[in-house]
């Protein structure tokens, strides 16, 4: 399937700094708003806007799951005026210098949680609950995953093949208070 059309569309949502709606589950009436801080030939990231008008982290999805994009909708433009009303701006940019359309954002994404050592929610393709933790490895095929309960709580050790991931998120309120409640813990 070629992502070629949403891409360009994106890109120019991208350049027009507009907030984005962004479906990629046929089966329900669902998306996530945001504005796209990168986009590459595979995949899109971007800052998660929440209906109330506060940030939520940022999120890196295939480009090919995308398959409807909406811009200037009531939802939207009433979530950007709660932003504002609420001083929420948007942040600073996560990169300098956009990567390279043959990038991957998602290795980008992995590359930088994994450094930074911080909890990550992770989608896996079929599976209804995203895993939650910390990478803790990362080679060319899977991830290993320290995993954290939403109370701050370490929970195992869990692997997952790359090519069934379909969501990252991180930066977000609930990584950062499961990362804060995981600091208490171990105090």
């Amino acid at each position: 399937m070629s992502t070629k059309f949403m891409y360009e569309r994106l890109l120019k949502c991208q350049q027009e700094q507009k907030l984005v709606a962004i479906y990629t589950v046929r089966e329900a009436d669902y998306f996530e708003a945001g504005y796209i801080e990168a986009l590459t030939a595979s995949d899109v990231m971007f800052r998660a806007r929440r209906a109330d008008g506060y940030e939520e982290g940022f999120v890196v999805l295939p480009l090919e799951m995308v398959y409807r994009i909406e811009i200037d909708t009531a939802f939207l433009k009433t979530a950007e005026l709660l932003a504002k009303q609420l001083g929420q701006p948007r942040s600073p940019a996560f990169f300098d210098k956009a990567p390279n359309k043959k990038h991957s954002l998602f290795e980008i994404a992995v590359d930088h949680v994994y450094q930074n050592e911080e909890i990550a929610g992770i989608e896996i393709l079929g599976d209804e609950a995203q895993v939650a933790g910390i990478i803790v490895g990362s080679d060319y095929e899977g991830l290993e995953v320290s995993l954290v309960t939403d109370e701050g709580r370490p929970d195992g050790t869990c692997w997952i093949k790359k090519e069934d991931i379909i969501a990252v998120r991180f930066g977000g309120s609930v990584e950062q208070d499961m990362m804060q409640k995981l600091r208490k813990q171990a105090r």
